[in-house]
């Protein structure tokens, strides 16, 4: 059910530092399900040449994110997610499912880029101009935004070592950030946050309204057009400040208190006015239709 969202520069070592992740999921026995750009049928690198490809590729990853948030698996997006709006998307899909989440961001150097890209089998790099242009094209993570929350920025370089647990004054320590396999991927506070941190909620933007019944505004017309024609006929006889009754309304709920003479085109305004705000809160019967227009007309007829 948790959800990990990986956004980064191409060629950047996420794919590495997901599986080192994964691991530890596993280790904690916890299932992991790992959503990759490449497992896309008609993926290539070139595809991001290309607008209407990538947007493509970008709903299919969008799909399989929500098709996976179930509460056994942890989902872990592995992606370049460098659009600030869609990874808002994704955000959108864990609160729908009340989960925890989390961001990592792996950004490192135009140059390690390039480096790293060189280290890909052929078939799997990226051409120098993608590169560039999708750096020039990243949107990075603001923690301003609550969609980018909480965010864990992992480190990379081109060390192949881990850099030390200590650092003191001694100025010939290499400080070079450590490749993929050897860099900080905070994963004992990311395992922690996802399985004990605080989960996400639904607001009004997220819920599902619920739908109508399928006669819904058929009844709701009929039930409010009779009311008008009671009103109508009973005010002929009526005494100024008797209670007229409204069949069909439950006891209590049934009686408009007769002011004056009310005119058909009057009635109907204020029906009308009431069958469109009906529309945006469906009610399930008869008699709670009848007893909200009694009361929305007792509210309205001084």
């Amino acid at each position: 059910m948790p959800l990990i969202i990986v956004t980064g520069h191409p060629a950047s070592g996420k794919s590495t530092i997901v599986d080192r992740l994964a691991q530890k999921y596993s280790e904690s026995q916890k299932e992991c399900q790992i959503i990759r750009d490449d497992a896309y049928g008609s993926f290539s690198r070139k595809n991001y040449e290309f607008a209407n490809k990538e947007k493509d590729l970008r709903s299919w990853i969008r799909s399989e994110v929500q098709q996976n948030l179930t509460k056994n698996k942890v989902v872990i997006c592995d992606g370049l997610n460098y659009i600030k709006g869609y990874r808002y998307e994704l955000f959108l899909a864990a609160k729908m499912s009340k989960t925890t989440y989390c961001v990592i961001q792996v950004t490192p150097s135009s140059d390690t880029c390039h480096w790293l890209n060189e280290q890909k089998p052929e078939g799997e790099r990226y051409s120098r101009e993608i590169i560039d242009q999708l750096l020039m094209r990243y949107e990075k993570p603001d923690t301003k935004f609550r969609w980018e929350q909480p965010l864990f920025e992992v480190k990379i370089g081109k060390a192949e070592k881990a850099l030390p647990t200590e650092i003191d004054d001694d100025m010939s320590i290499d400080l070079e950030y450590p490749a993929p396999r050897f860099a900080n991927i905070f994963d004992d506070e990311i395992v922690e946050w996802i399985c004990n941190g605080t989960q996400l909620t639904e607001n009004q933007s997220t819920q599902t309204v619920p739908l109508a019944p399928t006669n819904f505004l058929h009844e709701l017309d009929r039930c409010t057009q009779d009311v008008v024609t009671v009103l109508l006929n009973a005010q002929r006889t009526a005494v100024r400040g008797q209670n007229l009754t409204i069949p069909g309304a439950s006891e209590g709920s049934n009686q408009v208190k007769f002011l004056k003479l009310r005119t058909l085109p009057e009635l109907n305004r204020l029906r009308h006015q009431f069958v469109n705000m009906s529309k945006k809160d469906p009610m399930s019967d008869k008699e709670k239709i009848i007893n909200g227009f009694v009361d929305f007309l007792n509210c309205n007829l001084r």
